[in-house]
């Protein structure tokens, strides 16, 4: 049996199995409570009536057993059992314990009960007084002058067995009512619990609701923010290389013409310097625009991109060697997801390069019903888990994941390297 079988609850249900369950356990314990009272007030009962019917019937059976007037005390006999549901059977017993009188209830008054019996003997007192003869000496030569007393004799025994069965009749039925009681409690603190409940899970459900609505258009901002960013960096990269690059090669190209025209000396050294610094800024222009917006994710998709990428950070000798590679058909996918990996990845490269200290790194791409997965590992220092939420390079990846309802997985350690598994939904109209 699975222990988290609660998980597929609703709200509503679980508010009110938080509320019904322990109204249920004070219900039971209430229920037993009063049961087991009932019951000991049974057996008290049972442990005062038994004993002091049993002496009292003795007592008043004391002239029926010396005078064998066994009718008269088997009426009443009868009579006490008409009288009081609770005794079973009355016996009187000699006193060697054979049965004298028997007198019993209605067949099955038992109901099949625990039945108890209790004794109390049958005593015969003899009062005596020492008589005085003409002599003036007593007639009993043992007795002393002016002796009296009284002798005690037991005769026989009086065996009431009492039956619990009227006495819980009664006390079943103030149960019943004290359940009555406790169950029209019950139901009213369910009721109670279920309106609470209903309330309450209208209002989670509205929060919920809210978060829900909060959340997405957080997610709607970033991807704004984020397309907007990168808008902006295609339309200034776009502007260097229209505008800035061309002017420098127009530079560059007047300057050569200048040295070609001009003879061995000042001027021309300083026109090939001049061509020479235009190239430097020409060829820094060019990296910008990579940089702001790569060419290659237009001309070769994200796969060929990321590639290029990869092969770039192998080739620059920082002591890491990076391997990649990819598996799916990218080259539909939708520009703003594309663009968001290619950054994400960048991210994670130049962080390895940055602090992983690591000798080994892989990228993974995988594209296929409907999801984009990107597997980034190294084998380097790792860091502090609980650094995950203050890194700023970090929170931009989680950010541009959560702007497309993805998840990201980090899993590191000091010294255990560091590996990140993300999923991003891919529209399939975008495939």
């Amino acid at each position: 049996m699975r222990l988290d079988f609660w998980r597929r609850w609703s709200v509503r249900t679980r508010l009110m199995a938080m509320t019904a369950m322990p109204l249920a356990y004070l219900f039971c314990t209430f229920v037993w409570y009063a049961h087991q009272s009932r019951l000991t007030e049974v057996r008290e009962e049972m442990a005062e009536r038994g004993p002091l019917v049993a002496k009292v019937l003795a007592d008043s059976s004391e002239f029926g057993v010396l005078a064998h007037r066994y009718d008269d005390l088997k009426l009443t006999i009868n009579g006490l059992l008409r009288s009081d549901p609770s005794i079973d059977r009355i016996e009187v017993l000699d006193a060697q314990r054979r049965e004298l009188v028997h007198a019993a209830a209605r067949a099955g008054s038992g109901g099949g009960a625990e039945l108890r019996y209790y004794e109390a003997p049958i005593l015969k007192r003899l009062m005596w007084v020492a008589m005085l003869g003409p002599d003036g000496k007593p007639y009993q030569k043992d007795r002393a002058p002016g002796a009296s007393g009284v002798t005690v004799e037991t005769m026989g025994y009086v065996r009431v067995t009492m039956s619990p069965s009227a006495l819980l009749l009664k006390q079943t039925r103030r149960f019943y009512v004290e359940l009555l009681v406790g169950s029209i409690g019950l139901l009213v603190c369910v009721l109670l619990a279920w309106q609470l409940a209903r309330g309450l899970d209208a209002s989670l459900n509205a929060s919920l609701q809210a978060l829900r609505e909060a959340d997405a258009e957080k997610r709607r901002l970033i991807r704004q923010v984020n397309t907007a960013v990168e808008d902006e960096r295609k339309s200034i990269a776009l502007e260097i290389h229209d505008e800035l690059n061309a002017t420098l090669i127009a530079v560059r190209l007047e300057a050569q013409q200048i040295a070609n025209l001009s003879a061995e000396g000042e001027v021309r050294d300083k026109a090939q310097a001049i061509g020479k610094l235009t190239l430097g800024l020409y060829n820094s222009g060019r990296s910008l625009v990579r940089r702001l917006r790569p060419e290659v994710l237009d001309m070769l998709g994200l796969d060929g991109a990321v590639e290029e990428m990869v092969r770039h950070y192998d080739s620059a000798r920082s002591g890491c060697r990076f391997d990649f590679s990819a598996s799916g058909h990218f080259s539909g996918m939708e520009g703003d997801i594309a663009i968001s990996a290619y950054r994400i990845v960048q991210e994670a490269l130049s962080n390895i390069v940055k602090h992983a200290r690591a000798t080994h790194a892989s990228v993974d791409l995988s594209l296929g019903q409907g999801e984009l997965r990107m597997r980034i590992a190294d084998n380097g220092a790792g860091f502090d888990p609980a650094q995950a939420s203050t890194g700023i390079g970090l929170i931009g990846m989680r950010e541009r994941v959560a702007a497309f309802d993805g998840h990201i997985v980090i899993d590191t350690g000091l010294t255990a390297g560091t590996r990140l598994n993300i999923t991003i939904a891919v529209p399939q109209n975008s495939l």
